[in-house]
């Protein structure tokens, strides 16, 4: 008997959470291991490491992901700013090496040198929405500068904004990523997207062919307390285990 191997029977949707900050963010408190543990137990194909600024969790993070057949995804959340004033944060998944610039325009050109993908992240949340629309689809469409944005994060305060993003990524021909933007261990996994991908480069073909869905719950208002104490060095990773 010849068996039925149809194209269904190939497919291998996974969960990536794209957006991860570790104790390098100073907002956060998440150790390397303990991100690759949680991402395991909540059924993570793959992780995004984008801390604020700073690439220094990335090797170890890396290593411990190949360890546990984790699929790394190297990124960096970005402050942009524009002549000057800070416009809001700029997601660059995909990268290879730091981002050094801080005005928009300069990271866009430091982003295309990497090959990486540019997303907006959070754009519409309170405290934290992105100031940058007009500035970049002035002269041209919002795509040929920045071609996705974050469609659900679970950090919101309600999933009135990630509905805005999704409707503002339609409307915009924009493609869709999305994470948990976890601070906290107990936040990893609250956002992903599903992709039929089973490496790096599969997620990437899927992300840009708009083959992605989003999904997920939202952390609430603790995480945002806990943040707080990250800041003030007061809540350790090590009080989650």
């Amino acid at each position: 008997m010849i068996e039925n191997n149809s194209v269904d029977n190939k497919k291998n949707y996974n969960k990536f959470d794209l957006h991860i900050h570790s104790k390098y963010s100073s907002c956060a408190v998440n150790e390397p291991r303990t991100i690759v543990k949680k991402a395991l137990a909540t059924g993570l194909k793959g992780i995004a490491l984008t801390d604020h600024n700073t690439i220094r969790g990335w090797s170890e993070t890396h290593t411990l992901c190949k360890d546990n057949n984790l699929i790394f995804i190297s990124g960096q959340e970005v402050t942009a700013t524009y002549q000057g004033k800070r416009i809001g944060h700029i997601l660059a998944l995909f990268t290879y090496d730091k981002i050094e610039s801080t005005e928009i325009f300069d990271i866009i050109d430091e982003a295309k040198s990497q090959a990486a993908l540019l997303a907006i992240p959070h754009p519409f949340d309170f405290g934290r929405k992105f100031n940058g629309f007009e500035i970049l689809s002035k002269d041209r469409p919002l795509s040929k500068y920045i071609p996705a944005i974050e469609t659900f994060n679970s950090r919101v305060y309600n999933n009135k904004t990630n509905q805005k993003a999704e409707d503002f990524a339609k409307k915009n021909y924009l493609l869709q990523v999305a994470g948990s933007d976890a601070h906290m261990p107990h936040e990893i996994g609250n956002g992903y997207l599903i992709a039929n991908a089973t490496t790096e480069s599969e997620l990437l073909k899927e992300i840009k062919l708009g083959r992605v869905v989003v999904g997920g719950r939202l952390s609430g208002l603790v995480p945002k307390i806990e943040t707080l104490g990250a800041y003030l060095n007061i809540v350790k990773d090590s009080y989650f285990k």
